[in-house]
């Protein structure tokens, strides 16, 4: 073995280690997508947020919800309890699913995702 070939293996052992660790007890079992008749049957038993970059109107929103920014719901100062499920929704339901991760990351439990978000929401509403 020449010196570049040790060196290379090193080096991608490093990276594979590091990959490892940062996915290590990366477990999500508490975020659920549920469907749209779900989700409006239980969205008042938790906290309804609306993590949608721009609402245009306060009729343009689930009565009841709060609106945060995926940047704020992501901050340490976020005022939502641990406590109680969170039922998340965005315009299409990608946005919210990467909320729910964060979330599920900080220690909140039985994260709700609405399926196609607030699209679906509308069209049968």
């Amino acid at each position: 073995m020449n010196f570049w070939s040790i060196v290379i293996s090193i080096v991608a052992g490093l990276g594979l280690g590091l990959v490892m660790v940062y996915f290590k007890n990366r477990d999500f079992s508490n975020v659920f997508v549920i469907t749209l008749k779900d989700f409006t049957s239980n969205m008042r038993k938790g906290q309804l947020i609306d993590v949608r970059k721009k609402i245009i109107n306060e009729n343009d929103k689930i009565n009841g919800s709060r609106h945060f920014t995926a940047r704020k719901i992501s901050s340490k100062n976020v005022n939502l309890r641990k406590d109680l499920s969170v039922y998340l929704y965005c315009e299409n339901g990608k946005l919210s699913k990467r909320v729910a991760k964060k979330l599920s990351k900080k220690g909140f439990n039985n994260i709700y995702v609405l399926a196609k978000g607030y699209k679906n929401y509308k069209e049968n509403h």
